[in-house]
C-alpha cells in the first residue's frame, strides 16, 4: 500500500460486531449521522432572508414605511406605502425585480396618505396584473382629506386616478378583489372636529363607479383600524368593533359579530376552503368558517401581529414588531402550521434602540414578502423577501 502523503501509517484495530460494546458503538455512530442528516434537512428547508431593500424619499426625519406588498407569478414584487420628497408626504408605489432591484417608482404628486395608515391591505393586483392602491388625498389647504383610488399597470403607467366623496376626513383603508377582479373597499370617516366615526364598505365598478355602499356608525370609538378579505361566499370586514360578512352582489349583511379588536379592527386572511382568520384583542388568532362559526383558536399565535396571510396548505404567516424597552423594536416574521404550531420565527432590524416596524406580509410560490420600516438615518421604506421554508 502506498503512502503518497509521506505520513506514517497507523494500524487500526479491527471492528467486531460480536460484542455488546461494538454494537453500542455502531448504534451511537448511526444515530449521530441520522441526527446530523435531520438537522441538515431542517436547515435546508428553514426560512432565510434572500434580500432586504430600503428606500428613503424624504431627506428630513419623517416616517416612511411599506404598508402593502404583493408578488406576481414571475417573482416581481410590488409594494406601496408612505414616502414623499422635500415637499411633503405622499403615497409611493414601486416594483422590485425578483432579485430586489427597484425597477420603477411612482410618487403621488399631491399630498396623500396610504390606506395602510389605517387598513391592512392598501394594495392588490387584478387578473391582468394591474395594481390597485387605496388611501386618501389631502385638500389643497390641508384641512380635509378624501378617499383616493389609484390603478397602475405592471409597467408603472397610471391607468386610473379617482377621488371620492364620503364626507369629511374620509379615507379608503383596505382593498380586495373577487374572482372577476371586482373591487371591494373598506373605508372610514375619522372623528375629527366633532364629526362621527363612520365605517363604510363599498363595491366599485371597473371605472370607479360605486355599485353599492353600506355604512354604520359604531356606538363606541375603538379606533380606526380596518381589514377586508373576499371569498367566493362574501366580503368580510373587521372595523369599528364589528366583523361583518356581506353579500357580494348586493352588500346586504349575511352575518355580523361584535368583537373587541386592537384599534377597533383586525387584519383578515382567508384560506382555500373559504375559512377566514381574525385577531381579537386577546387570545391569539381565531379561525371562522364561512357562516361565522369559530373553528379554532390559535392561542400560541402572537396577537402583536400587524398583518397576516395564509398559503394554499393552510400555513399561517404573520408580521409585526417586537417590543423591548432596552433594545427598541425589530420586524418579526413568523410561520405557523395549520394547527397553529410555530414553524419558524425570525427578526430583522438595525441593532440598538431603534424602532423598526413590520407592517405587511404576503406569501406566494414558496416566498414570504414583508413590508415595513427600517431605521437608517430616518425611518425608511423597507421590503424583505424570505423563503417560506417547510
Amino acid at each position: 500500500m502506498s503512502n503518497r502523503s509521506g505520513r506514517s501509517l497507523r494500524k487500526v484495530s479491527p471492528f467486531s460486531l460480536n460484542s455488546r460494546a461494538s454494537i453500542t458503538q455502531l448504534l451511537s455512530i448511526t444515530l449521530t449521522i441520522l441526527a446530523a442528516w435531520i438537522l441538515g434537512a431542517q436547515q435546508a428547508g428553514a426560512q432565510n432572508l434572500e434580500w432586504a431593500v430600503s428606500y428613503n424619499g424624504i431627506p428630513a426625519s419623517a416616517l416612511e414605511e411599506m404598508e402593502g406588498v404583493v408578488a406576481d407569478a414571475a417573482g416581481n414584487v410590488f409594494a406601496t406605502g408612505q414616502s414623499g420628497s422635500g415637499t411633503g408626504s405622499a403615497i409611493c408605489t414601486m416594483r422590485l425585480s425578483p432579485s430586489g432591484t427597484i425597477v420603477w417608482k411612482l410618487l403621488e404628486s399631491k399630498a396623500s396618505l396610504c390606506g395602510g395608515m389605517w387598513g391592512r391591505t392598501p394594495l392588490t393586483q387584478d387578473a391582468a396584473g394591474n395594481l390597485i392602491v387605496v388611501g386618501a388625498e389631502f385638500a389643497n389647504n390641508m384641512s380635509n382629506w378624501n378617499p383616493l383610488l389609484l390603478k397602475y399597470s405592471p409597467g408603472g403607467v397610471t391607468l386610473q386616478r379617482e377621488v371620492f366623496d364620503l364626507g369629511p376626513y374620509a379615507s379608503f383603508d383596505g382593498v380586495a378583489l373577487d374572482a372577476s377582479s371586482d373591487i371591494y373597499v373598506v373605508a372610514h370617516n375619522n372623528p375629527n372636529n366633532g364629526y362621527p366615526h363612520v365605517v363604510h364598505t363599498l363595491k366599485l365598478g371597473a371605472t370607479g363607479e360605486i355599485l353599492w355602499s353600506n355604512s354604520y356608525t359604531p356606538g363606541t370609538f375603538w379606533g380606526t383600524r380596518g381589514g377586508i378579505v373576499v371569498t367566493a361566499s362574501g366580503v368580510c370586514t373587521a372595523a369599528g368593533g364589528k366583523v361583518i360578512k356581506r353579500d357580494l352582489a348586493t352588500g346586504g349583511v349575511l352575518w355580523e359579530k361584535d368583537l373587541i379588536m386592537s384599534g377597533g379592527g383586525s387584519p383578515l386572511a382567508a384560506d382555500g376552503a373559504g375559512n377566514f382568520y381574525v385577531f381579537p384583542f386577546q387570545n391569539g388568532l381565531t379561525k371562522y368558517d364561512s357562516e361565522g362559526n369559530a373553528l379554532a383558536v390559535f392561542g400560541a399565535v402572537s396577537n402583536l401581529a400587524s398583518d397576516l396571510d395564509v398559503d394554499a396548505a393552510g400555513n399561517i404567516y404573520i408580521v409585526g414588531s417586537t417590543v423591548s424597552s432596552k433594545s427598541g423594536s425589530d420586524i418579526f416574521t413568523q410561520k405557523y402550521n395549520p394547527a397553529g404550531n410555530l414553524v419558524w420565527s425570525t427578526t430583522y432590524g438595525k441593532p440598538g434602540q431603534y424602532s423598526d416596524q413590520g407592517v405587511a406580509v404576503t406569501v406566494r410560490d414558496g416566498h414570504v414578502y414583508v413590508g415595513g420600516s427600517r431605521y437608517n438615518k430616518n425611518l425608511d421604506m423597507c421590503t424583505l423577501k424570505y423563503t417560506a421554508g417547510n
